[in-house]
């Protein structure tokens, strides 16, 4: 087994991969997943606190589905509530059961949850899973925000601005969805990520 041992801790992650990112990016798309691929992949293992970056550790099926391999999916360092972290051309979370499913950048890692939600590409197209890796809101925005306090800025037709290291949203009709994926009200092109979801509106 191929392994290279990243000799810094989670908070510098970042300079291993060029994923400067700060509120989102795609981090990756599926269909460029080819079958029978081998891939490596990068994560934090049990028990060590060492970042490791393996070759040959996962694979697409013919559905461009990703998988673990066994021993991989062993050594990974899972939390409370049973998932890892793990970035293979693109973050993932991972189950105990070898479920995975894509998450946006966030800091340079996997997106964490809020208010029990992540952000998860689909196809171009952002939506939202919880802790079960379940898309609970579907992939339908452009663009979107972590939740806080219940609610989440969306926008559709908008598009990924960059300048070096940082990353915003520009353009495009923004709102506010709960955690169920209801609009707070119709989609404006005035409000912009900074009123979508405004107490005072």
């Amino acid at each position: 087994m191929d392994v290279t041992v990243l000799t810094f801790n989670r908070l510098a992650l970042g300079c291993a991969f060029a994923l400067s990112v700060m509120f989102a990016g795609i981090a990756w798309s599926e269909t460029s997943l080819a079958a029978d691929a081998d891939l490596s992949c990068t994560y934090w293992v049990k028990a060590k606190g060492d970042v490791l970056q393996f070759e040959h550790c996962a694979w697409p099926d013919a559905a461009r589905h990703l998988h673990l391999k066994r021993q991989h999916l062993l050594a990974l360092d899972f939390d409370r509530y049973g998932l890892a972290s793990v970035y293979v051309g693109g973050w993932y979370y991972v189950r105990r059961d070898g479920r995975l499913a894509p998450v946006m950048a966030m800091d340079n890692g996997a997106d964490p949850f809020a208010d029990g939600l992540a952000r998860s590409p689909v196809d171009s197209k952002i939506g939202f899973i919880n802790r079960n890796l379940a898309l609970v809101i579907p992939a339908r925005y452009d663009g979107a925000l972590p939740f806080e306090e219940g609610w989440a800025a969306v926008c559709v037709d908008c598009k990924l601005a960059s300048d070096g290291e940082h990353s915003w949203y520009v353009g495009g009709r923004w709102g506010c969805i709960d955690r169920y994926g209801h609009e707070r009200e119709p989609f404006r092109p005035d409000q912009g990520v900074d009123h979508a979801c405004r107490k005072d509106g």
